[in-house]
């Protein structure tokens, strides 16, 4: 969709955004832990010895609204330039595992505390997706976390949130959120 479009959604003001995250971190994975309260995801990168390149925090019903807005952007990529085939399924890790699973993986001082978000704004082009998160408080809104992913990594990505999410809504019950309400546009689309 274009700036131009009359029957586009307006665009929604974008967030400021903090120097050091501007250009963003390619990942090339994500694993997702979850508590009743939080979820934690983190993004990996790196072929050869991935590395945990950072950290997302946030509410169970903040994690399902990411999943929608993730979708919804996705399925509009995949109206505008074709399907992206279905990867292997992600791999659960058995009880124990998570620990064997970090032993494995560096992670940075800085990224181990990880950041809160509380808003998620999705863009795309052909070739790459933009996962801005963002805190939203008052006075004002700030993107503390940009992650670009390939379109095929996109869709490992939802994957593996909706299959966290999945897992919780059995274990500890249905989440509200706040979809039925009407909210502004989850998605942009750089095209």
């Amino acid at each position: 969709m274009s700036d131009s479009d009359p029957g586009s959604p307006p665009f929604p003001p974008q967030p400021p955004l903090d120097p050091l995250v501007t250009q963003g971190i390619y990942s090339t994975g994500l694993i997702v832990i979850h508590t009743r309260d939080e979820f934690m995801l983190d993004f990996l990168s790196g072929l050869d010895t991935p590395k945990v390149v950072g950290r997302v925090v946030a509410t169970p019903a903040h994690a399902k609204r990411m999943l929608r807005a993730l979708l919804e952007n996705f399925g509009r990529y995949e109206q505008t330039f074709g399907a992206i085939s279905p990867q292997l399924e992600n791999s659960r890790a058995k009880p124990g595992q998570v620990k064997d699973i970090y032993s494995q993986l560096h992670i940075s001082v800085q990224v181990l505390g990880g950041t809160f978000s509380n808003g998620l704004v999705v863009k795309h082009t052909q070739d790459v997706f933009v996962m801005d998160f963002t805190i939203n408080f008052p006075p004002a809104s700030k993107v503390n976390a940009r992650f670009l992913a390939s379109p095929a990594h996109l869709r490992r990505i939802i994957s593996v949130l909706g299959d966290n999410l999945s897992q919780y809504e059995e274990r500890f019950g249905k989440l509200d959120d706040g979809g039925t309400q009407p909210q502004q546009p989850l998605w942009i689309s750089l095209n």
